[in-house]
């Protein structure tokens, strides 16, 4: 039997944790200000972005802020799962999980930094460029779609911890097909499949943070599922 490192577990269980409370952050910021970068996921015509920006950038900033920090967190979360996980996943199930997970944080970075770059050009009265809102949607389903395979991989290692880890793989494994269907879902009405979709990712990060936080869960990689 392998055991794992317990600073390893300690580690895993605060980013865990760290996670789901900046995603609480973010949403009592979207609640109070009203304002997310979510809007510029989806292509819309240049006023309605100048017009969203004047109703409050220091939101969107705070929200952008935050969500840069959760990049950070959960990047390393997923990494240092990564190496918790050698001895329960196949090498290159490990790569593919990994290296997606890493796309999609990649392109979560670009897409808050274009987020950042359109709200400043809005407040200087300057229009985004043709095509750009129909490119940063595209860029947005693409690092979600990213995040659905890294997800659906992982959770097969939470499978084999048993355990609250059968439940995380549950939760990921829900929160690929409310992901799919927000894909092809009218972006008016597909507000409560995403409220859906972020209570599962959230979920999974708060019972990570359990599980990695129990001594117990420090004797189980080498046990089989």
């Amino acid at each position: 039997m392998t055991t794992a490192t317990p600073a390893l577990d300690r580690a895993l269980a605060a980013l865990a944790a760290l996670a789901a409370v900046i995603v609480a952050c973010m949403v009592a910021g979207i609640v109070s200000t009203g304002m997310t970068q979510d809007f510029f996921q989806s292509a819309r015509p240049a006023e309605a972005f100048a017009a969203y920006v004047a109703g409050g950038a220091f939101g969107l900033r705070l929200n952008i802020g935050l969500d840069n920090l959760f990049i950070v967190v959960y990047g390393a979360f997923f990494v240092l799962l990564a190496v918790r996980f050698r001895a329960l996943l196949d090498p290159w199930t490990i790569a593919v999980a990994l290296s997606a997970m890493l796309l999609t944080a990649l392109l979560d970075a670009v897409e808050n930094h274009h987020v950042i770059e359109m709200v400043h050009a809005a407040q200087h009265g300057l229009a985004p460029a043709a095509g750009e809102s129909q490119v940063q949607m595209i860029a947005s389903a693409v690092k979600f779609h990213a995040s659905y395979l890294a997800t659906f991989l992982f959770a097969f290692g939470f499978w084999r911890l048993g355990g609250l880890g059968r439940a995380i793989a549950w939760a990921l494994w829900i929160y690929v097909p409310l992901g799919v269907v927000i894909s092809v879902l009218p972006v008016e009405s597909a507000r409560p499949w995403v409220l859906g979709r972020t209570c599962f990712f959230v979920a999974a990060f708060v019972l990570s943070a359990a599980a990695f936080g129990r001594p117990a869960t420090r004797v189980l990689p080498g046990e089989p599922g």
